[in-house]
């Protein structure tokens, strides 16, 4: 090899982007992520058991965290139903699974915990619950989401983790739908008075709106603030502490990366 050539290559290899994935094997650590077999565009592509190409915005977020935590390799994927997620990680079938805030956590999953041994906050996915309203209804734009629904019946997408929040904050909640599709459907045909949607960029929610061609609205103020945490099965993270621990620190370092993610998923 020249020496030119030999430059040329090491330029190369400085120039790889930082979350390819490396070679299956050697300190490669296997980590199998859980997420939910439902269509949920922009963060959960494709329905069933088989993973989409591409899989949405989340999935990429996920893996790369995964890398940038120094796992070594790419995440085994397993798709499963939304309420078997917890059921699973807790008892180890998975290793690795998005969940929302609970009112209670069952043991045999862990979750970052600050220095006085609190849930921290700050190593978590921050996003907000939002409202679509018939545009027919004309709501005014200073409407109060939380207290407006009250004694009206919110459509809300299966097995999400915040319907028992809503529900505890006193709300009807329709929850038999699969995906956001269907519960905008239900709208229109006023069989709920409004729909539940979590978005982190508001290109995602313009490009559902659209869609509809102005019969359907967004309501300005936040139904919930909500946050999401990745968390471990506990043993998995008793034998992985270094890279557990980092995988929840990149999140934190890299809070604005789902929302630059799913720029693959807009279109303008």
């Amino acid at each position: 090899m020249t020496l030119r050539a030999g430059f040329l290559l090491m330029l190369a290899i400085a120039a790889a982007p930082v979350f390819a994935a490396p070679a299956q094997g050697g300190g490669c650590i296997p980590v199998r992520v859980g997420y939910v077999d439902q269509h949920r565009p922009p963060y959960w592509l494709g329905d069933g058991d088989q993973v989409a190409d591409p899989p949405g915005a989340a999935v990429d977020l996920i893996r790369d965290a995964v890398l940038g935590a120094g796992f070594g390799c790419t995440p085994t994927w397993v798709r499963l139903p939304a309420a078997r997620l917890k059921v699973a990680l807790a008892a180890g079938d998975i290793d690795l699974a998005p969940l929302g805030e609970q009112s209670f956590y069952p043991a045999g999953i862990a979750l970052p915990r600050d220095k006085a041994g609190n849930i921290d906050l700050k190593r978590a996915l921050h996003n907000q619950v939002l409202v679509l309203v018939r545009a027919g209804d004309q709501l005014p734009a200073s409407t109060d989401p939380m207290q407006y629904f009250k004694g009206k019946t919110l459509g809300i997408s299966m097995g999400n983790s915040y319907a028992a929040r809503l529900r505890e904050a006193g709300l009807t909640v329709d929850d038999g739908a699969r995906d956001l599709s269907r519960n905008i459907e239900k709208l229109r045909l006023g069989r709920v008075d409004g729909v539940v949607v979590t978005a982190v960029s508001a290109g995602h929610l313009k490009q559902v709106l659209n869609k509809y061609q102005g019969s359907i609205a967004q309501l300005r103020q936040p139904l919930l603030n909500i946050r999401l945490w990745l968390a471990f099965n506990d043993t998995f993270y008793r034998a992985h502490p270094r890279q557990a621990e980092a995988l929840w620190t990149w999140l934190d370092t890299h809070h604005g990366r789902l929302g630059y993610v799913m720029q693959r998923y807009i279109k303008n």
